[in-house]
């Protein structure tokens, strides 16, 4: 009945309305320390002109199918690999901490609450694959394949490339996402980089397992922060084919954070639509 109650809370949940809310407006600070850092990286030729797929798993810790759809999302990384990005966002009632014992961790954060509203309807576990056909679209774990199939088929609009370097030093990041268009794109294209951490452990409660609360769980892609603010920041307008792009990020690190085991996700996004264009990932340390 566990395993089950989801579905049927969610859809009766289809049956009810969303409260609609406001974006925040979040300062974005992130501007390249070209006197510290020099001149940016310069990019070639891509070599990969895959559509890559963004594929958004909203879980939470005291979500007990959420590690289900986790090893969906993980099985996808094994057969696409670079080729889709996977990021974990803690949020909703299941999120929620206890004050002693197990689920202390608070896994959620400004960006994540305001991705898991954008949905029409908000439970766990749900995704969106690259944000298609609209924003607010929800997708249960069993139909994340076939659209992650459909999208990586298609022609690529931009290439994205993306280069990292850390500077222990001064703590901080450096990100350099470059752009190269292979057929023209009307409209306004917005770049959003978000900041992921792996291999962390903690508790996580689980129907399939006996006994059902895991202490030593491992969480990987979590959404940390987002570099460029949650909606991202201008990337094109109007851009021709042959036109390149390059946005360049200096990122002050969080040190409660292990560099080693974070990523950084960056992906184009259809200002109107908001569906996702293309996306790009790297470990910051590689």
């Amino acid at each position: 009945m566990k395993k089950t109650a989801f579905f049927l809370i969610a859809s009766i949940g289809l049956l009810a309305s969303c409260d609609v809310i406001e974006d925040p407006i979040i300062p974005v600070t992130t501007n390249y320390d070209e006197a510290t850092y020099g001149p940016p990286p310069s990019f070639g030729a891509p070599e990969d002109l895959t559509r890559n797929v963004l594929l958004e798993d909203f879980t939470a810790h005291q979500c007990g199918n959420c590690p289900a759809a986790a090893i969906v999302a993980e099985a996808l990384e094994d057969t696409y690999g670079q080729d889709i990005c996977v990021v974990a966002i803690h949020s909703g009632s299941l999120a929620a901490t206890n004050e002693e014992g197990a689920f202390t961790t608070d896994w959620t954060n400004e960006i994540s609450d305001i991705y898991y509203n954008q949905l029409d309807f908000q439970a766990n576990p749900l995704g969106r694959v690259n944000r298609s056909p609209s924003l607010g679209t929800f997708l249960f774990p069993v139909e994340w394949e076939p659209l992650v199939e459909d999208i990586i088929t298609e022609n690529v609009e931009v290439a994205l490339q993306i280069a990292t370097n850390y500077s222990d030093q001064n703590n901080e990041v450096n990100i350099h996402v470059n752009g190269q268009f292979q057929e023209s794109s009307p409209g306004n294209l917005k770049l959003a980089v978000l900041v992921l951490e792996s291999h962390i452990i903690d508790y996580q409660l689980d129907y399939s397992s006996d006994p059902e609360v895991i202490p030593d769980y491992e969480f990987n892609h979590v959404l940390r922060d987002a570099v460029t603010g949650p909606f991202g920041l201008d990337f094109s307008i109007n851009a021709e084919d042959g036109d390149e792009v390059q946005k360049n990020y200096t990122y002050e690190w969080n040190n409660a954070w292990q560099v080693e085991n974070a990523s950084i996700v960056a992906f184009v996004y259809d200002n109107e639509t908001g569906q996702v264009i293309n996306t790009v990932k790297t470990y910051i340390t590689q």
